[in-house]
C-alpha cells in the first residue's frame, strides 16, 4: 500500500514523500530506550475519531526536531495541519481495530504508538414535545459536557431531532425547553446524586466475545500471555517499540529485548480487539532488568502504580506548633469556616509517631500551603445560617512560591519531605493553577495585560460559576480573577512556579485543582517541564487532575503529554450509591466500572478515592443522615450531622475494600479511615483527632490497614487485571484481579441480608481468606463464599 511520509523539523513540516510500507512490527537492530529515547515515559494510545484525529506531536516527542519521518499503517492517511507540530489522521471503514503510528528519528530508530479504531456510533436523538411549542430545544448532558448551547434540536414534522456521534454507553440528560430544564418523558431516569433526576440514553456497544488476555506464566527472559476470551489481535510493546502484532488464538509466548538488560524498570504492555468484541483487556508487566518483577518486594516509591495516597487538609488535621496559630477575628466567619490550627509540624509529628507507618500509606497529598489572603470573604447566607469564610483551605492563593506562615515555613516543608522519602514515601502538593485573590500582587500589575479573563460576558452577565457554558473563562467568585489561559506568556509563567516546587523542594507530584477550567496549552506546557525534569533526575513526577464531568471530557486531559490521571468522579458516586443506598443493585457500579475500563485503561493510575473536600462525607451518606435527593451543604450547616452506626461503618468497610481493589490509586480522605462524618463543605472538613477512638472506629482502622497490607503484597492488586464476575443477584457484585500466578477473587453484598455466594470457576484450587486465614476449597468446579450484610469477602490464590 503506498502510504504518505512525513518528515519535520522543530518548527516546519519539510513536505512528503510517498514509501511503499505495510504496517508490521519490525525491530530495530537496536531499540530506543532510556536516554536514547525520544519519549518520556510510555506514549498513550490514541482513540481515532471517525472522521480526523489531531495529533500534537510534542506531546509525546521531547524534540520534535529529531523526527525523521512519519509512516502511517494501512487505512489512515496523513495531512498536515497548518498549525507547525500537529498532524491529522483521517481513518478509513477498514482500518484495523488495533493499528500502528509508527514513527523514525534521524537517528533510524521507530517509535510506535498504538492507534484504536473509533468505536463511534451515529444516533439519531428525537423529542415529541406532545403538541406543546417551543421556540427551543436544547440537550443537556453527559454527550456534551452539560453544555447546552452546543446541541440544539431541530424541528421536523413536529418533532425536535438532532443527530449525535456517541461512544457505546449510558449519558445522563435533560432537555432544556425554551431555557428551562425538564427529563424527557420518554426516557427512562436516574436521580444524579444530588437531590435531583435525570433522563438516560443508552447507546449500545459491541455484542460479541473480545480477546481476555492474562499473564500465564514466566520462565527465564520469555512471558507467556494465556487468552480467555475469543480468537483476536494482539499488539505487544515493550517500552515505545512494538514486539509483537500478530493474531492470538490460546496463547502467545516472547522474549523480553535485550535491551532491558540495561534499565532497572522498564515495562512490557499488550492489547487485544476483535471484530465482534471490540477492544478487549490490556496488561502492563514492570520489569527489573531483562526479568518480570516477581514480588511486590522489587518495587519503590517510583512505581506509581504501588502508590496508596492519603488526602489531608493541613488546617485540619494536626497542630503541631499553637505558636502560628491566627484564626481569623472577623465575628461574621462562622467556626466551621475559620483557621483551626492545623499546620506542617502537626503532620511531621503525626509522621514520627508512625500514623502512616501504622496504617500503611505510602502518599501524602497535601492541601493548598502557599500564602493565602487574610480577612473575611465569600457568603453563606441560607437556613438562618449566616457566614463569611477565611482562607483555611488554602485555594486562594496571593502568593505562589511562599509558604503561609499559619502552616509553617520552608524549613519545615523541607524536613517533611526529607523525612517522607526516607521512608520510602512520597509527597503530591494541591497546585492551584485556575486562578489568583485578587490581592495577589501579580492581579494589580497584570490585569491589563490579558493575563485574566474578564469578569463580565459580553451580554453583561457575571462570568461567575459558569462551570460549562463558559468553562474556559468562568471565575469561581467576584474575588477570585481567573487566568487567561489562551495566553502564553501565562503558561510559562505558572508552569514555572509548579517547578519551583518540583526543583527546589523535590516534590513527587501534583493534584492538580479545577482541571477542566484550564486550556490543555497550560498542561501542555507544564508537563513538558515536568518530564524534562524527569528526563534529567531519572525520576517520576505523577500528576493528577480533579475534573468533575463525563470520562470524555477527563480522559481528554490525560496522555502523554498532559496529566498522568484523573479522579474518577463517576467511578466514586457510582460506589457511593451502590454502598450508601438500600438495596441498591449493582447494575450501574458495574457498567460504570466497564466505562471507566474502557476510557482509561486497564492499568490506569485514575484516583479512586473515599471521599473529598468537596462532598459530603460518605458516613453520613451510609446512615441516611444526609439524603441522596438534599443539598449536602445546606444540611451541614442548618442541622447537627452525627450519626454513626454499626451499618454505617460497614458500608464504609466496603467502600475502602472496593477502592483497595480496584486498578488505579486508591486516596483516603483523612478520617475516613476511622468513619468521620459530616454535611458538605465546610463541616466535612472538621478537625481529625487521632485518641479516644470507639470500638467501632479502632474496627474500621484495622480493616484499612488490612486491605493496604493486601494491596501493597499482592501484585495482583496493583497489575492485575480486572474480569466482573456475573452473577444473577443484583445485589451481589464478583470481580477477579490476576497477575502472573497471583489471583484475588472479591465479593461484595450490599443487601441487609447474610448471603451465601456460589460462582463457578473453570478448575478446583484452593483459596484462602485474607481476613480469617482459613482456607476455601472449591469444589465441582464452584467457589462458594459467606458474605454477611453491607459486607465483603476477598480470597486469594498463589499456587
Amino acid at each position: 500500500m503506498l502510504n504518505k511520509t512525513i518528515s519535520l523539523t522543530k518548527s516546519i513540516f519539510a513536505g512528503l514523500l510517498y514509501l511503499l510500507l505495510i504496517a508490521s512490527c519490525v525491530s530495530d537492530p537496536q531499540l530506543p530506550y532510556g536516554d536514547r529515547s525520544l519519549i518520556t515515559g510510555h506514549a498513550t494510545p490514541i482513540a481515532l475519531q471517525p472522521d480526523t484525529t489531531t495529533i500534537v506531536l510534542e506531546d509525546y516527542f521531547d524534540d520534535i526536531s529529531e523526527i525523521e519521518e512519519i509512516l502511517p499503517t494501512p487505512g489512515i492517511e496523513i495531512v498536515t495541519s497548518e498549525q507547525d507540530g500537529e498532524i491529522q489522521l483521517i481513518a478509513s471503514q477498514d482500518v484495523s481495530g488495533l493499528s500502528l503510528l509508527k514513527v523514525r528519528s534521524k537517528s533510524r530508530h521507530t517509535y510506535d504508538i498504538l492507534l484504536k479504531k473509533s468505536t463511534r456510533k451515529q444516533i439519531n436523538y428525537t423529542f415529541d414535545p406532545k403538541g406543546k411549542t417551543y421556540k427551543t430545544v436544547n440537550i443537556v448532558g453527559d454527550m456534551n459536557a452539560w453544555n447546552a448551547a452546543s446541541s440544539p434540536l431541530n424541528p421536523e414534522n413536529g418533532l425536535w431531532t438532532i443527530n449525535l456521534s456517541l461512544e457505546p454507553g449510558t449519558y445522563a440528560f435533560q432537555l432544556e425547553l425554551d431555557g428551562e430544564r425538564h427529563l424527557d418523558p420518554a426516557a427512562p431516569t436516574r436521580d444524579n446524586g444530588m437531590g435531583g433526576f435525570n433522563s438516560l440514553l443508552s447507546v449500545e456497544g459491541p455484542t460479541g466475545v473480545s480477546p481476555y488476555i492474562v499473564v500465564a506464566s514466566t520462565e527465564g527472559k520469555s512471558i507467556t500471555l494465556s487468552n480467555q476470551g475469543r480468537q483476536g489481535q494482539i499488539t505487544i510493546f515493550w517500552e515505545n517499540s512494538c514486539l509483537m502484532d500478530t493474531i492470538i488464538d490460546r496463547e502467545i509466548t516472547f522474549n523480553i529485548p535485550k535491551e532491558a538488560a540495561s534499565m532497572s524498570r522498564s515495562h512490557i504492555r499488550a492489547y487485544v480487539y476483535n471484530d465482534e468484541g471490540g477492544i478487549g483487556n490490556d496488561v502492563f508487566i514492570p520489569l527489573a532488568e531483562q526479568s518480570v518483577i516477581q514480588s511486590a518486594d522489587q518495587l519503590s516509591r517510583h512505581d506509581l502504580h504501588q502508590q496508596i495516597m492519603y488526602f489531608l487538609m493541613v488546617d485540619r488535621f494536626y497542630n503541631g506548633n499553637p505558636d502560628n496559630d491566627r484564626p481569623e477575628s472577623d465575628p461574621s466567619i462562622h467556626p466551621l469556616a475559620n483557621f483551626k490550627g492545623g499546620d506542617l509540624e502537626g503532620i511531621i509529628h503525626q509522621l514520627d509517631q508512625g500514623y502512616f507507618d501504622q496504617l500503611g500509606i505510602n502518599t501524602l497529598w497535601l492541601s493548598p500551603i502557599p500564602r493565602n489572603p487574610e480577612g473575611a470573604y465569600g457568603l453563606w447566607d441560607d437556613g438562618g445560617v449566616t457566614s463569611t469564610f477565611s482562607a483555611y483551605h488554602g485555594y486562594w492563593p496571593t502568593g505562589l512560591t511562599d509558604v503561609d506562615e499559619r502552616f509553617g515555613t520552608k524549613e519545615e516543608l523541607k524536613i517533611l519531605i526529607d523525612r517522607l522519602h526516607s521512608s520510602d514515601k512520597n509527597i503530591l502538593l494541591d497546585f492551584v493553577a485556575h486562578h489568583i485573590h485578587e490581592e495577589h500582587p501579580l492581579y494589580e500589575e497584570k490585569k491589563d495585560e490579558d493575563w485574566f479573563t474578564n469578569l463580565y460576558l459580553e451580554d453583561g452577565s457575571l462570568n461567575t460559576e459558569r462551570w460549562d457554558d463558559h468553562r474556559l473563562t468562568t471565575w469561581f467568585d467576584v474575588f477570585l480573577p481567573t487566568f487567561n489561559f489562551f495566553n502564553p506568556d501565562v503558561n510559562e509563567a505558572l508552569s514555572d512556579t509548579a517547578m519551583y516546587w518540583i526543583e527546589n523542594y523535590g516534590i513527587d507530584g501534583f493534584r492538580h485543582d479545577a482541571t477542566k477550567h484550564i486550556h490543555l496549552d497550560f498542561w501542555r506546557t507544564l508537563t513538558k517541564k515536568v518530564k524534562a525534569f524527569d528526563r534529567q533526575s531519572g525520576l517520576k513526577t505523577y500528576q493528577v487532575g480533579e475534573t468533575y464531568g463525563t470520562p470524555e471530557l477527563i480522559a481528554s486531559y490525560i496522555s502523554t503529554g498532559l496529566l498522568d490521571a484523573q479522579f474518577d468522579f463517576n467511578l466514586f458516586d457510582a460506589a457511593i450509591a451502590a454502598f450508601c443506598k438500600t438495596n441498591e443493585p449493582f447494575s450501574h457500579l458495574k457498567s460504570t466500572i466497564g466505562q471507566s475500563l474502557r476510557y482509561y485503561g486497564y492499568n490506569h493510575l485514575m484516583g479512586h478515592m473515599s471521599g473529598n473536600q468537596d462532598r459530603a462525607r460518605f458516613m453520613a451518606y451510609a446512615t441516611g443522615d444526609i439524603r441522596f435527593d438534599e443539598d449536602a451543604k445546606y444540611a451541614g450547616w442548618t442541622r447537627d450531622i452525627e450519626l454513626r452506626n454499626s451499618e454505617g461503618f460497614s458500608k464504609l468497610a466496603q467502600m475502602h475494600a472496593f477502592n483497595m481493589t480496584m486498578p488505579g490509586v486508591p486516596c483516603i480522605y483523612y478520617g475516613d479511615e476511622i468513619g468521620m462524618t459530616g454535611g458538605n463543605d465546610p463541616d466535612n472538613r472538621r478537625m481529625m483527632y487521632f485518641e479516644d477512638w470507639n470500638e467501632e472506629e479502632s474496627h474500621l482502622f484495622e480493616q484499612v490497614q488490612s486491605l493496604i497490607k493486601l494491596r501493597k503484597q499482592n501484585l495482583a492488586m496493583m497489575y492485575g487485571d480486572l474480569k466482573i464476575i456475573d452473577h444473577d443477584d443484583d445485589n451481589v457484585l464478583i470481580y477477579s484481579r490476576q497477575h502472573l500466578d497471583h489471583t484475588a477473587i472479591i465479593f461484595f453484598n450490599n443487601s441487609n441480608v447474610d448471603k451465601t455466594i456460589s460462582t463457578p470457576l473453570e478448575q478446583p484450587v484452593h483459596w484462602t481468606s485474607v481476613f480469617s486465614g482459613q482456607e476455601v476449597d472449591s469444589s465441582n468446579s464452584a467457589l462458594t463464599v459467606k458474605v454477611k450484610a453491607h459486607s465483603y469477602e476477598i480470597l486469594y490464590h498463589i499456587p
